[in-house]
């Protein structure tokens, strides 16, 4: 038994154990590797107040923080922990004492140290510090003209380089505030030295300029930093040794020097380093960073970079790595990540980049038109400017788009493909829902077996499972399994043909047999009135119904029921509060289909449609100019999902890339409904957002350049409109 990273690790034997710790990276704690027995621990008396001759304590308090004895080293190296290290049947369980609390926080405060003061800050409290002085010397009397303008001017210089730091999603930003910092010096510069009488109003905007662009940088960043943070932690935990199998056996790797193809293992504690399909084994893990639930996958299943496996072993094929991973690319920096290539932040950027300059000179063009004057042209100009804060807005409205794509990523194991996925998930107006193992169980069990003229129920099921055998359908394994639990004997026939339909093929006397659903026996040309009663009545209750025939004659019926999949019923109401319309799509007679779209509130259900013709159903709703979302499975629903706008897969994150619009890691429908609501409230609010953030701008750019309003409430305005698009775009 070990402690890795906080947690109990199990192992079979001694050698296991030390082949597992000798492949972790660098860096592992002696108090992780150590197991015999627990370490003496710290007195609980307070720490001793520091002296100038007692040492101070260290900043990397990590490796000691657990007291020994002064002969012990502070650390152990792994290899000669290893060595002392008992046989794991010897070691016994133990507890941890907690510390107490005074030492608790003293550990903290040494692990933790304090924020320190960096430049940003410096440079935010210059500008606000020297343009709300330069606003409040004219109140005190008897300021020189001189010394307003030097701490107005100061300021400015102040507040342009905090444009110039901090987090940015490229490299021109916030050239837009830099020009109408740049407009105010000039303005007040050129008003002093042609002593004009709007020098006293241009240094007050230009103290307050400088004041309001920092404060409306700060809010920005404010927005930001949770989004970089959550992206720099997703990096961090994705940064993982692979152990890739060879024809020699394994190796260790960087996850980015795996290729596609390669084979990976994966035992207990291990994270994947990669997308991919399990190849063979079985595990319990956790699918995604952060996840509330666990499952077991098996061979076929897709994986997600970042899963921890807790139980089992796993050889996974990958199918994406390094950047190309799902999680990997919501790690990306805000520069290229989907925040920023959204339809609507791409809007904003736009009206931030051409819009917000053209207004700024017609702004400039009507203020010297009416003054004559140049420098207040410049200062409208550049009041204006600052006034729409469009740069700003559109960051907000960027990052507001980067926090959905995080929250659905560590709520649900939601992956997009792209930004454009995410954008037409929020334009959904109808959301199609293949039944069978999505809205229902896909796990259907037989209720009852009948029997007509001679047949007894043993012959009808021996000779259905004859039929059934060598198909993957849901029924087919169903009467296998009921076959097998009966003990009953499987008939021989020959030339079977399974057709989605249903099956055919001949017994040893060479009659044909046929087995299906009502509509499919009378294609194949077989009377069913002995049996429509019978049929009905099962259809009423929801149960699926096949017939089977021997010589053109029904000699028997299989029903079988299916039950609602969890939270299905809930994942329909999600759809109606989001006014989508859900439809589901079922290969089902249209009475079976009615009773189970009845019990979940489904209006609008599709019968009767083989997999093979669901893609033709899906455009054709389409058809009507609705965008279409299909939530169903691969490799079962591919036509379907391949026909839809938006293609949302169950359990399919980490499969090979570029197939659906939406992957999801869980199987949970009430996740794929989630995939839909995220983007369309994110969208609703980012275009809220982006609205209250232009209005007062735009307004006040208006009074501006007809002279209506001072031009202090420029700057004003900007900050308004920035703090109103930052506090509904985080509510």
């Amino acid at each position: 038994m070990a402690i890795l990273g906080g947690k109990f690790v199990y192992f079979c034997n001694r050698a296991c154990k030390v082949d597992y710790l000798q492949s972790l990276r660098p860096g592992v704690l002696s108090a992780e590797v150590q197991t015999a027995e627990p370490p003496p621990t710290a007195p609980r008396s307070p720490p001793p107040k520091a002296t100038s001759e007692t040492p101070q304590p260290r900043a990397d308090r990590a490796e000691d923080a657990v007291a020994v004895e002064d002969s012990e080293p502070a650390s152990v190296p792994l290899l000669e922990a290893l060595a002392d290290d008992p046989p794991v049947d010897e070691v016994d369980s133990f507890e941890h004492e907690p510390l107490p609390p005074s030492q608790l926080e003293s550990e903290r405060s040494a692990e933790e140290p304090r924020e320190r003061v960096g430049v940003p800050r410096i440079l935010s409290a210059g500008a606000v510090g020297a343009g709300l002085l330069s606003l409040g010397l004219p109140l005190a009397g008897g300021a020189a003209p001189g010394a307003r303008t030097a701490l107005a001017l100061g300021a400015i210089a102040f507040a342009m380089l905090r444009q110039a730091t901090g987090t940015r999603t490229h490299f021109r930003e916030g050239w837009l505030t830099v020009a109408a910092l740049a407009g105010c010096g000039a303005s007040l510069a050129w008003s002093q030295a042609r002593i004009s009488p709007h020098a006293s109003t241009i240094a007050a905007l230009t103290g307050l300029a400088a004041a309001a662009a920092v404060v409306v940088r700060e809010l920005v960043e404010r927005e930001r930093r949770p989004v970089e943070e959550a992206r720099s932690r997703l990096a961090a935990e994705l940064t993982i040794t692979a152990r890739v199998i060879t024809a020699e056996g394994s190796r260790d790797v960087d996850h980015a020097e795996v290729r596609a193809g390669e084979v990976v293992l994966l035992v207990a504690g291990d994270v994947a380093p990669v997308d991919g399909v399990v190849a063979s084994g079985e595990a319990t893990i956790v699918p995604w960073i952060d996840a509330p639930l666990e499952i077991v996958v098996r061979e076929g299943e897709a994986v997600l970079a970042g899963a921890a496996l807790l139980a089992g072993s796993l050889r996974l094929t990958t199918t994406r790595t390094g950047a190309d991973r799902g999680l990997a690319r919501l790690a990306l920096s805000a520069g290229s990540g989907v925040d920023v290539a959204a339809p609507l932040p791409r809007l904003a950027r736009q009206i931030a980049t051409r819009g917000a300059p053209a207004t700024a000179l017609l702004a400039g063009a009507a203020a010297l038109a009416i003054s004559s004057s140049l420098s207040m042209a410049i200062a409208v100009a550049s009041a204006t400017l600052l006034a729409l804060s469009a740069e700003a807005t559109a960051a907000i409205v960027a990052a507001s788009h980067a926090r959905a794509h995080l929250r659905a990523q560590q709520r649900s194991g939601i992956i997009y493909k792209d930004a454009a996925a995410f954008d037409r998930a929020g334009r959904v107006d109808i959301a199609v829902a293949c039944a069978r193992g999505t809205l229902l169980l896909g796990e259907p069990e037989i209720v009852s077996v009948d029997g007509y003229g001679a047949w007894d129920t043993a012959r009808v099921l021996s000779l259905a499972a004859a039929l059934a055998n060598g198909s993957t359908h849901p029924f087919a394994l169903a009467i296998a399994r009921a076959a097998r639990a009966g003990g009953v004997k499987v008939a021989n026939v020959r030339n079977t043909i399974h057709d989605g339909a249903g099956v055919t093929a001949l017994d040893a006397a060479g009659d044909r047999i046929v087995l299906g659903r009502r509509a499919f026996l009378l294609s194949e040309r077989v009377g069913v009135a002995a049996a429509d009663a019978r049929v009905g009545d099962l259809e009423a209750q929801g149960r699926s119904a096949l017939l089977l025939a021997c010589a053109g004659k029904i000699v028997g019926l299989v029903a079988l029921q299916d039950g609602l999949r969890a939270g299905a019923r809930a994942a329909v109401q999600r759809l109606l509060d989001a006014h989508i319309e859900p439809v589901m799509l079922s290969g089902e007679s249209r009475e079976t289909c009615e009773t189970i779209g009845a019990a979940l509130d489904i209006e609008h259900v599709r019968p009767e449609v083989m997999a093979a013709d669901r893609g033709a159903e899906v455009r054709a709703l389409a058809d009507g100019g609705s965008v279409v979302a299909v939530i169903g499975r691969a490799p079962d629903d591919d036509s379907a999902l391949g026909a839809a706008d938006v293609s949302l897969a169950l359990g399919a994150a980490g499969s090979a890339p570029g197939e659906w619009s939406v992957a999801l890691a869980s199987d949970d429908v009430r996740d794929a409904v989630l995939a839909l609501t995220i983007p369309r409230t994110a969208s609703e609010i980012a275009r809220r957002a982006l609205m209250l953030g232009l209005v007062p701008g735009v307004a006040c750019a208006l009074s501006l350049s007809l002279g209506w309003a001072p031009l202090w409430l420029g700057p004003l305005a900007g900050v308004v409109g920035t703090l109103a698009a930052a506090l509904y775009a985080r509510d």
